[in-house]
Parts: C-alpha cells; sequence; structure tokens
C-alpha cells in the first residue's frame, strides 16, 4: 500500500536520537498535573476516584481513564521538547482523528506574555500504542511555560517528556484564576470529535481564562446521576459548576428526574458557588425530526424554570444558558462532524460564546 509520506515530505515525523534529552516523568516536580480532580491523593491519570467503581455505572469509570481535560505544565528554556506516550489501548473511532483521540498537543507563552500559542500536536503512526514525538523545536533561546493537552477519548499509562541536557526545568507561573471551574457534561465537554486536545471547549477556555478546568464529560453517559454530585462535591477549591448535560439526560429522563436533587447536593458543599446551566447547541441532524423538536423544547423549558424556580427561593447564584446559541444562528450546521459533535469550529465558537458569560459570572 502506498503511504502518503512518500509524495508529501511534510506527513513525515521528525527524527531525533533519545540520547541528546533528558527524559522526566511527568508525575515528578517541578511538572505539575492539572485537570485531574483526584491526581494529587492517588497519582493516577484518572477523572473520577478509582474507589467509586461500585459507585458510579460501567460506562464511566471506563470512560473516566480516557484523560480528557488533563494538562501538565511547567517551564523551559529547552529548544526542544519531545513526549515518550504509552496508552492503554489504540486508535480507534470512526470520526474523530487519532490526534484528537490517543494524542498530546503543545502550547507554549515566553514570560512576557498573556496568551499561549499552538505549537504542534503529536504525528504518530495510525495503530501506535506507544510513540515518541518532538513537539517543540526553536532556534531562538528562550525560557517558556508549557502546557501539554492528555489525549481526550484514550487512556494513558505513561508519559516521559524529553529535555535537551543543559536545559532547566522549574514549576510553571500560577494561573491568573486560582480556582477550579468543574464542568460535568457528556461527549461534547469530553472533546468529542475534536482534532487534538487544545481543541476541546474546556482546554480553550483554560487557555483563555488562564484557569483550572476539571473536564467530567462522559461520552453517552453524563445522565446526571446524584452521585456524580456526591463526587463533584469532593472537588476542593471550585470557582464555578458548569452542568453540560442535557444530549445525554434529557433523552434518558435523567435529567428532569434528578436534576434539582444535584444541585441541591452541591449546594450542600458550597451554597454559594457559581452554578450555570447549559442547554445543548442546536443538532443539524435532527431539525426534521419531530420528536427530537418536542424532547428539545420540553428539556429546555425545564432547565430554564429549574433555574428560576430557584432563584425565586433565593439562589443568586445559579444561571441558564440557552445552547442554541452556541454555534451561532447563521451557520451552526457547519460547526459538527456529524450534525451532533463539534469539529474545532464547533467547539471554537463555544468558548467564544461562554467566555463572557463565564467572565460575567466570576468577576461581577
Amino acid at each position: 500500500m502506498q503511504k502518503l509520506e512518500k509524495y508529501d515530505k511534510n506527513m513525515i515525523c521528525a527524527k531525533f536520537s533519545d540520547e541528546e534529552f533528558n527524559y522526566y516523568d511527568i508525575k515528578q516536580s517541578p511538572f505539575v498535573i492539572e485537570g485531574l480532580a483526584w491526581f494529587e491523593k492517588e497519582k493516577e491519570y484518572y477523572r473520577v476516584p478509582l474507589a467509586s467503581k461500585n459507585d458510579v455505572s460501567e460506562a464511566v469509570y471506563w470512560l473516566a481513564s480516557h484523560t480528557a481535560g488533563a494538562q501538565v505544565r511547567f517551564k523551559s528554556d529547552s529548544n526542544r521538547v519531545v513526549v515518550k506516550v504509552k496508552l492503554r489501548d489504540r486508535p480507534n473511532m470512526s470520526h474523530m482523528p487519532a490526534t484528537g483521540q490517543c494524542g498530546f498537543d503543545l502550547y507554549y507563552k515566553d514570560e512576557k506574555e498573556t496568551n499561549y500559542h499552538f505549537f504542534t500536536s503529536t504525528n504518530f503512526p495510525y495503530g501506535s500504542i506507544e510513540y515518541r514525538v518532538q513537539l517543540f523545536t526553536s532556534d531562538f533561546p528562550g525560557i517558556k511555560d508549557f502546557i501539554l493537552n492528555f489525549p481526550l477519548y484514550m487512556g494513558v499509562e505513561e508519559v516521559l517528556v524529553g529535555l535537551e541536557k543543559e536545559a532547566f526545568i522549574e514549576a510553571p507561573v500560577h494561573h491568573a484564576y486560582d480556582k477550579k471551574i468543574v464542568v460535568y457534561g457528556t461527549s461534547i465537554t469530553q472533546g468529542g470529535c475534536a482534532s487534538r486536545p487544545g481543541m476541546a471547549y474546556t482546554n480553550i477556555l483554560s487557555r483563555k481564562l488562564d484557569a483550572q478546568f476539571i473536564n467530567l464529560g462522559f461520552s453517552g453517559s453524563g445522565l446526571g446521576e446524584p452521585i456524580m454530585a456526591k463526587l463533584m462535591s469532593e472537588i476542593q477549591n471550585v470557582g464555578m459548576f458548569i452542568l453540560d448535560y442535557e444530549a445525554n439526560g434529557g433523552c434518558t429522563g435523567h435529567l428532569e428526574k434528578y436534576m434539582y436533587e444535584f444541585v441541591e447536593i452541591l449546594r450542600n458543599t458550597y451554597p454559594k458557588v457559581p452554578i450555570l446551566v447549559i442547554t445543548k447547541p442546536f443538532f443539524s441532524n435532527y431539525v426534521f425530526v419531530k420528536s427530537e423538536i418536542a424532547a428539545r423544547k420540553r428539556v429546555f423549558n425545564f432547565q430554564k424554570q429549574l433555574v428560576s424556580n430557584l432563584k425565586r427561593k433565593g439562589d443568586q447564584n445559579i444561571y441558564f444558558y440557552d445552547g442554541n446559541k452556541l454555534y451561532g444562528k447563521i451557520d451552526f450546521d457547519e460547526c459538527s462532524v456529524d450534525g451532533l459533535h463539534p469539529t474545532d469550529l464547533g467547539f471554537y465558537r463555544m468558548s467564544e460564546a461562554l467566555l463572557p458569560i463565564i467572565k460575567k459570572i466570576l468577576f461581577k
């Protein structure tokens, strides 16, 4: 079988020798792992506590091994950055690139900058369960802050970062906003189907707000069971909760059955922390399905009324956002890969819509 690399040399991965680098286990200081709420305690790349196996659904526990929203941050003057990765399994999704499902991508900023810039993602042989890729190279020396975003739909066994042997490494700068923003939701929250991890909307917002996001999106399984609210209540130093699970819980009846209880559980631990309820974006392949239109209207009204009722009872820190606005009105149908799951364009539109809302709530 012919390979594209034969005709397009830009498709070839950069070659390098391991002898040129010192490799570091990112679980060790001064690397900082973020986006995994229980990592400091368990030191595992897992999105729910390992001890919750018998409490959450089988699907949630398996999907929690997928590292959506996880990041490693560090500072270095190395002119090259390499990653060595061992995955739990191989790429296997039909409508999501392997770079998004199983890849890492790298962002950087100079010390005097406020905005991070994308450099590249892990371009590795399809089907690999282990790979090593050079993610950064520069001919201009200088100290930079780096972010490595973890895979969205795959578990990770091991990650090593390679830096030039004479390079120094230290902890990253502190976030501008020092509390966690916890997002609970569905495959859209998890990042399906971004082309690379940095384009999941929680990761985009993390960069734009310079804040740590905890991604608790579970593909097809964001039903809003009370146990998930209890686990979210365990997370410390939370600045905001975002509930974005209509696309799953609204279809099964879980949302209407449990959402009041879900919010109540969060309020028992965090009585004043803002809660933002988001309805799902408009799905272009449902525009002619009468049952979907009717169900969407019903669940939309339920969530809007829930927020209104709780405000009337005295909770002035709960908010509602109409998800029909997430993609824009004119060309919303261009924002997904399959009529349901966002492309990078869809995720970027979502982040642009939500950013001013989140800022207004957090910094009012």
